[in-house]
Order: C-alpha cells, then structure tokens, then sequence
C-alpha cells in the first residue's frame, strides 16, 4: 500500500492538492469526482489513509456512512433531475479501487440513464473528451452544492 504521502485523497484531505470541496464533517470531505460518472458524482472521503473498510476505527466506519447518507439525502435537494442514486465502495484494489485509500462513490441516477452510466463507467478514465470532467461543468456542479448550503 502506498503511503499517505503519496496518496492523492491524502492531498486532498489536506488541502495540498485542488479539489471540489462540497462538505465536510469531522475529517470527512465530500468532493465532487473530477472523472464523473455522471453528473453530479460526489465521493465521500475516509480521513485516514487505509486501502479497505475494515482498516477504519468503527467509529469512523460509522461516521462514514452517516456523512454519505446525509449527502445522498441532499442530492435530491441539489439536482432536481436525480432519481435516484448508486451508492459504490470498491474495497480494495481486486474490488476494482483505483486509489488505496477508502472512499465511497455516490453516483446520481436519472430515469433512461443506464446505458449512458455503463458507458461512462467503462470509460471514465479513458475518455478525454468526456463533457462532464470540463473545469466549467465541474465549477457549475461545484456551485450548485455551496449555494444549496
């Protein structure tokens, strides 16, 4: 497992690298993905450095879910269009994790979406056209959230 170090949600949660900050809770960041999913797509993100859930303290295993369960919660409120939404923890890298560092997806949902969502999910890193990841629908989204409060 790489170190906090060099851990790009470490950076994060420290404020050494930029992101899309849309809430915070004792540690926990809630940061808009820059390679969404769909619009919208928040990540919940764990403030210790550990590749799977069950590294996490209990505590912080519960207030984990407790913070995406209140962002889930907002969603409706911010994004008139969602329906519904993914919820998605790839528990390590054989789990399909990206980043060793725990966090959970919420992924808006929106009736008829299911075809554009698979394609996304299979391309999201692969896509550099992908009109969702722009700085400006990113700023836009990122607005939406603040100004909601």
């Amino acid at each position: 497992m790489p170190s906090s170090d060099e851990c790009i949600i470490c950076a994060i949660n420290s404020d050494n690298l930029q992101h899309y900050r849309i809430a915070e809770q004792n540690g926990l960041k809630a940061v808009l993905d820059i390679f969404p999913i769909a619009e919208g797509h928040v990540l919940i993100l764990s403030r210790s450095h550990a590749s799977h859930l069950e590294q996490l303290s209990a505590e912080e295993h519960a207030e984990l879910f407790q913070f995406a369960h209140q962002i889930g919660k907002k969603m409706f409120e911010v994004l008139d269009d969602v329906s519904d939404y993914t919820l998605v923890v790839n528990n390590g890298r054989d789990a399909g994790q990206h980043i060793p560092h725990v966090h959970i997806h919420l992924i808006p949902r929106r009736k008829g979406d299911s075809l554009r969502f698979y394609w996304r999910l299979m391309t999201r890193f692969i896509n550099p056209i992908s009109p969702l990841s722009t700085k400006t629908r990113l700023a836009q989204m990122h607005l939406r959230w603040i100004n909601a409060g």
